[in-house]
């Protein structure tokens, strides 16, 4: 988007050329009047010879992408008392355009204004400067600003196109008017046969954050119909229907993509595999994160193999479970992953696996489950002989696992053989 100044300068260079010159001047094509409907009387346009090349090197200068070089032309040309209003509009409208490709966004918004107040440029490049003006506060994130100036352009134009009101239906959207975006930009689709597929973009989300999701997503799919392979178009129509809570429809996307070829990254199949899971469809979501991780594309770390973990208990693939927890246990912050571990390890009869990764657990604290955590460790060390009462003693002071602790001691003081009860 930097650049985007460049057509407009070289545009104006020719109204530059037009206005060294008499004789050019009137032997010239007229240009079109892209404003008919504006009250605005045309201004005479004429400067210095010398002010002109100056100019004309400046434009060209700046086409070239060579700010600096032509900023003393501009200058130059600001400095000259005898400088016409013309001469020195265009030279604000041009250091406007230096200061906006140096980052300065204000300076720019500021000469692009002082041009304006002179009054001086012919109609075509005054409503185009202020419209840019607009579009400039736009990307600058003066929304505000953005707005007031597209009503002023609006007023002294006395018109509307779609390119403006689109302009206009993007501010609003940045400011969270979501009802003024889509009735502004259904306006702007209604004046164009060939609209920007940013605005669909625009209205797509504007629906979305309306909780519009099937406005939303009928806009995605006549998007698609055009570009049937579009990832882009298909991961957004997966999270519609995500928002929807319609999960059937959401996988059914995510797998038509991996029909075609566009799963492709550690993300696609990580959304993939959570899809499965929001499907009620354990099995397939951890099927698709091994073949993910066979292919070298899902990365393991904390979050996918945990993933994997959860995947696997529910799909009630308990080795495959305790693999994934294991390595996802190396790289844990806390003790949440290690308890899950030494859940299922005791009741896969692996006592001693249980309480280490219990005790693990316990040591890196920030347990959902603590009580329970103690529980089990304390269970895991009575099937192995080992006393268990200090475990169930610091169990039966949390709430959620004092009836259980205490329904052990009680048994352990009166001799009854504790046996493993069933998993849950």
């Amino acid at each position: 988007m930097k650049r985007w100044n460049r057509l407009v300068v070289a545009l104006c260079a020719l109204c530059l050329a037009l206005a060294a010159g008499a004789a050019l001047a009137r032997d010239a094509k007229k240009p079109e009047n892209k404003y008919p409907q504006a009250t605005r009387k045309e201004p005479k346009v004429s400067m210095q010879p010398s002010d002109g090349t100056a100019l004309n090197k400046a434009a060209d200068l700046l086409n070239d992408g060579k700010d600096a070089e032509a900023q003393p032309y501009v200058e130059k040309v600001l400095a000259n008392k005898k400088a016409s209003p013309y001469a020195q509009a265009f030279a604000r409208q041009l250091l406007g355009s230096i200061y906006w490709e140096a980052d300065k966004p204000d300076d720019a918004i500021a000469e692009y204004r002082k041009a304006l107040e002179l009054d001086a440029l012919p109609n075509n490049a005054q409503f185009d400067l202020l419209y840019r003006v607009a579009q400039t506060q736009l990307q600058s994130e003066k929304y505000d600003d953005a707005l007031a100036t597209l009503a002023d352009w609006e007023k002294q134009t006395n018109s509307q196109n779609a390119d403006e009101l689109a302009l206009k239906a993007n501010t609003y959207y940045r400011l969270d008017r979501f009802q003024e975006a889509v009735d502004t930009m259904k306006k702007a689709l209604s004046m164009t046969d060939k609209p920007n597929d940013s605005w669909m973009q625009i209205l797509m989300a504007s629906y979305f954050e309306l909780d519009k999701f099937d406005e939303a997503a009928a806009i995605v799919q006549a998007q698609l119909q055009k570009e049937p392979n579009n990832k882009k178009l298909l991961n957004q129509l997966s999270q519609i229907y995500i928002q929807a809570d319609k999960p059937e429809q959401a996988l059914q996307v995510a797998a038509k993509a991996k029909s075609e070829g566009l799963v492709t990254t550690s993300e696609d199949y990580v959304q993939l595999a959570k899809l499965y899971a929001l499907a009620d469809k354990p099995k397939d979501g951890a099927a698709t994160l091994k073949e993910g991780f066979a292919k070298n594309i899902v990365q393991g770390n904390y979050d996918t193999w945990k993933l994997q973990g959860d995947l696997c208990m529910q799909a009630e693939d308990d080795p495959c479970a305790i693999e994934a927890y294991g390595k996802a246990s190396a790289q844990a912050k806390d003790g949440n992953v290690d308890y899950q571990l030494g859940y299922l390890q005791y009741y896969a009869g692996n006592s001693q696996q249980a309480v280490e990764a219990m005790t693990a657990a316990i040591a890196k604290g920030g347990l959902r489950q603590e009580g329970e955590a103690y529980l089990l460790r304390g269970d895991a060390k009575n099937d192995l002989g080992q006393s268990a009462l200090a475990d169930w003693q610091k169990a039966a002071t949390y709430p959620s696992a004092k009836t259980m602790a205490e329904q052990r001691l009680k048994a352990a003081k009166s001799g009854v053989k504790l046996t493993r009860g069933k998993r849950k």
